[in-house]
Parts: structure tokens; sequence; C-alpha cells
């Protein structure tokens, strides 16, 4: 399912015209595939699949898109693992105008040391790039919770050198994060 997100994703920022005018994450407004469920916590949503032969079972995975002002994709985070003994793993995408020799951070409102995010891959249309988030990571995120937009932010340097500063929601983490746990991911 990871895949099929990250190919969605990429798709998706495609359209994207720039960074500059990012805002506040918006539920995204599709409606799912009769396999697919969706329920919405704060700026989280959290989407469950039926898989399909090879693989069976369900996939569940959290999602928040960041859109200008223009109603366009700017960049997409997505939250999951495949079993629920695998570490919790944040994707990214972003816009393929990055500079490399700069990490990625989410940094938190609380100040203690940022998240680094590693970069993956990039193509003519995004880069991704993740990170494995521990307990206490993910309990860092979830005591930011009622700052919403305010409570981290992703941060990197694009080609030019200019910082990029991209809101990472906290509203509704914990309850979608407990959403997920209830679907055994």
């Amino acid at each position: 399912m990871r895949l099929k997100t990250l190919m969605v994703l990429v798709a998706a920022l495609a359209m994207a015209p720039c960074l500059a005018s990012a805002q506040a994450p918006r539920p995204a407004p599709a409606t799912p595939p009769t396999n697919m469920t969706s329920s919405t916590f704060g700026d989280w949503v959290l989407r469950c699949e039926n898989l399909r032969a090879p693989a069976s079972g369900r996939g569940c995975e959290l999602l928040q898109s960041l859109q200008s002002e223009r109603g366009q994709p700017v960049a997409q985070f997505a939250l999951g693992r495949s079993q629920s003994t695998d570490p919790m793993r944040l994707l990214v995408l972003i816009p393929a105008n990055i500079t490399v020799a700069t990490p990625i951070l989410l940094q938190l409102a609380d100040r203690a040391a940022p998240i680094t995010v590693s970069l993956r891959a990039c193509g003519p249309r995004g880069c991704v790039a993740d990170a494995d988030l521990n307990a206490a990571q993910l309990s860092r995120i979830r005591a930011r919770e009622g700052q919403g937009v305010s409570g981290a932010r992703l941060e990197y340097r694009n080609a030019i050198n200019a910082e990029v500063v991209l809101p990472f929601s906290t509203r509704g983490f914990g309850q979608a994060l407990e959403a997920l746990a209830l679907e055994g991911f």
C-alpha cells in the first residue's frame, strides 16, 4: 500500500506550481473506492484499504496534505507501518526543487532536537524522504496536538539554498494515531 500511496503522492505533486504560498493542511475531498475507508481526525486522515492478491488483509495509514492558496498540492505526509511490529514510518513528499546537502528536519515546537527526515529519491515530479519514528518521538508530536499548525514544521532548503518551512499540523494527531492502533497498526 505504501508504494501505491507514494505513486499517488508523486502524481499529485506534478501539479504543484510552487511552495511559496503554502497554507494550513486541508483533508482531501476525494471519495474513496468501496474497498477503501477513511476517517478524518483534525488535519489527519486515516485511510484503510482491503489488500488484493498476492497480499491479503488490510493496510492503513495516516495522511496529511498541504495545499497552496489555489488548492494545488504542495506536500504530503504519510505515517504508517506494514505490520504492528514494524517501526512507525513517516513518508514525506515534497517538490524536486531541493538542496540535498542540507538535511530535512521535522522541528517540533518543544525546541528539543529536530527529527531528521532522510531523502530517499527524487524525480522530475518530486522527492521522497522518510524517517522511522520511535515511541518517544511520537509522544513528542502528540504533546503538540493542541498547537495545530504551529505544533511542528518541516524545514529544508530549495535549489537556490533558500529556506523552505512547511507546516506539519499536529491537530488531531493523537486521535488519528489511536485509530490507527485500533486497526492493528
